[in-house]
C-alpha cells in the first residue's frame, strides 16, 4: 500500500511537562506522520489539558485538526473535580467535526477509575455515543497513584455502560496490570486496547492472538515521548496474519473513534 493508512490511536501536541521532548508541535507531528505512513492520528490532549480543560484548549485542538487537513482528530478531557465545568465543555465541542471522544487519567488526577464522580462522564458518553479512552497501568512503588488506574477499577462502569468503547491507553502497563487489560477485554465486548507508551513486552501480539484480541488491540505511540518507528516495527515483526496487522494499524481504530 503506498498512500498512508496507519492510524495512530494514542498522540500527545503541546509541551508535556515532566518529559523532554524535541517535538511537541501538530505540525512536527504531521511531518512524522507523512514520513511513517499514518494517516490519521487521535490528540488524546495537552498537559493543559490535564492540568484544566478549557474551551480555548478545545478550539486549539479544533484548529489543529483543520489545519492538518483533518487527519489528526483529538478528544477533550474529563475531571472527575471538574465534573460539571468540565461537562459543559464537552457538550460544545461534541458536535465539532475533529472531535472523537473522551480522555480520563485517574492517575493524573488523584482520583480512583472506580470513584463514583465519574459516572456522569459515562453517561455523557454513552448519551453521545462517543468512546472513553482512559490511562491505566500497573501498581508501581515508585509512582504510587498509578494503583488509581489499574484496569480492574473500570469494571463497573464497563458493565454498566456497554455501550461505551472503552479504551485501555497502554494496555494496563506491565506485569498484573497487563493481566488485567486482557481479561477486562475478554470479558467484555465494548473494551479496547492501546499500546501506546513504553510497553515492550516479549511477544505482545502473540501472547494478545492466543488471548482472542487481536480484533481489539490499537496502534498507538504516546507521541511525543515516543518514536513511532518503534511501535511500527514490532507491529511489522510480530508472528501473526498480516490481515491481524491491518487491524491494529488501522481497521479497529477507524471502528472504536468511528473515523471514517
Amino acid at each position: 500500500m503506498n498512500e498512508p493508512f496507519i492510524v495512530d490511536a494514542h498522540v500527545h501536541t503541546g509541551y508535556p511537562g515532566q518529559f523532554f521532548s524535541p517535538e511537541v508541535d501538530a505540525r512536527a507531528l504531521l511531518a512524522r506522520m507523512d514520513q511513517f505512513g499514518i494517516q490519521y492520528a487521535v490528540n488524546l490532549g495537552s498537559m493543559r489539558n490535564l492540568l484544566g480543560s478549557s474551551l480555548a484548549e478545545m478550539e486549539v485542538a479544533q484548529r489543529e485538526f483543520e489545519e492538518s487537513g483533518r487527519r489528526i482528530f483529538f478528544c477533550g478531557f474529563f475531571d472527575p473535580r471538574r465534573g460539571t465545568e468540565d461537562l459543559k465543555i464537552l457538550d460544545t465541542a461534541a458536535g465539532w467535526s475533529g472531535f472523537k471522544g473522551i480522555k480520563i487519567h485517574p492517575s493524573f488526577n488523584k482520583v480512583s477509575a472506580d470513584d463514583e464522580r465519574y459516572a456522569v462522564v459515562w453517561k455523557f458518553a454513552a448519551d453521545r455515543d462517543l468512546p472513553i479512552v482512559a490511562h491505566t497501568w500497573s501498581v508501581s512503588s515508585y509512582n504510587p497513584v498509578q494503583a488509581l488506574s489499574t484496569p480492574g477499577r473500570f469494571e463497573g462502569f464497563v458493565k454498566h455502560f456497554p455501550a461505551v468503547r472503552f479504551v485501555l491507553a497502554h494496555s494496563g502497563g506491565r506485569g498484573e496490570g497487563r493481566r488485567e487489560a486482557i481479561l477486562l477485554a475478554q470479558q467484555y465486548e465494548n473494551v479496547y486496547m492501546d499500546f501506546g507508551g513504553d510497553i515492550y513486552c516479549h511477544r505482545y501480539f502473540e501472547a494478545l492472538a492466543a488471548a482472542g484480541l487481536l480484533a481489539k488491540v490499537l496502534y498507538g505511540t504516546d507521541y511525543p515521548w515516543m518514536d513511532a518507528r518503534s511501535h511500527l516495527t514490532r507491529v511489522y515483526l510480530a508472528d501473526i496474519p498480516t490481515a491481524a496487522k491491518r487491524s491494529i494499524l488501522r481497521d479497529n481504530a477507524l471502528r472504536v473513534y468511528q473515523l471514517e
